[in-house]
């Protein structure tokens, strides 16, 4: 749903999509225990996770804003003057050896888990809002535990018209190929560890689904991700 993203992109996604939604149903909101049950190791040492990348902030490194990591995220990152800023670890299956340096422990505690194929932090501003938007490939899930969350005002996800609001420590689990979106109504900054989950997938559709993980893997790669994802 990214409107300033090419037509092929849009019409390759838009394909993509109707073929996994025929074979694929699954509701918005997901069950962590059926489909993610290693939630619980990041959810034992959330605290730990959660000093580490407010570590990482209050040394005073600047993070990236995620349009600037990939400028066609721009209609959903840049979309007002609040930033939404990421640190990246790990990105279909390729770690980033120098952001996990600055994130030892979550980084340990990631190699644990089994199916994560990407994860971030990220950093929500006061005021920042996410307009709704899809996700474009459905062989993944999307998981975040949040780790502060901000105190007075409404902050929140939309998943399909369903509101969810993040509890510290807590983690939800959800499709994000359905239309989705993020409010930050207050002063204050909202940090979460958000993974990308491999959906366990049977059947010829595998198939499809190994080519195109790898396809997005070599687009990371030729987008030159990990040297704009590097932390100054």
């Amino acid at each position: 749903m990214q409107e300033n993203r090419g037509w092929l992109f849009k019409f390759f996604r838009n394909k993509n999509l109707d073929y996994y939604n025929s074979k694929i149903n699954t509701p918005a909101y997901l069950d962590l225990d059926e489909y993610f049950p290693d939630h619980k190791i990041l959810k034992e040492n959330w605290e730990e996770i959660k000093t580490e990348i407010e570590g990482v902030i209050n040394s005073g490194k600047k993070l990236p804003k995620f349009h600037e990591i990939d400028d066609g995220q721009t209609y959903i990152s840049k979309n007002d003057e609040s930033s939404w800023s990421l640190l990246n670890l790990l990105l279909y299956d390729i770690w980033h050896e120098k952001n996990t340096k600055l994130c030892p422990k979550t980084t340990s505690l990631l190699k644990r888990t089994k199916g994560v194929k990407s994860a971030y932090f990220s950093v929500l501003s006061a005021g920042k809002h996410i307009p709704p938007h899809k996700g474009p490939y459905k062989g993944i899930i999307r998981y975040q535990i949040a780790l502060s969350v901000p105190k007075n005002g409404v902050c929140k996800l939309i998943v399909d018209n369903k509101d969810y609001f993040w509890k510290e420590g807590e983690g939800v689990l959800f499709d994000d190929t359905y239309t989705h979106e993020v409010q930050n109504k207050t002063k204050e900054v909202r940090i979460a560890l958000l993974l990308d989950v491999r959906r366990k997938i049977i059947g010829p559709l595998k198939y499809y689904d190994f080519f195109v993980f790898r396809l997005i893997q070599f687009l990371v790669i030729l987008n030159n991700t990990f040297s704009k994802s590097k932390v100054t």
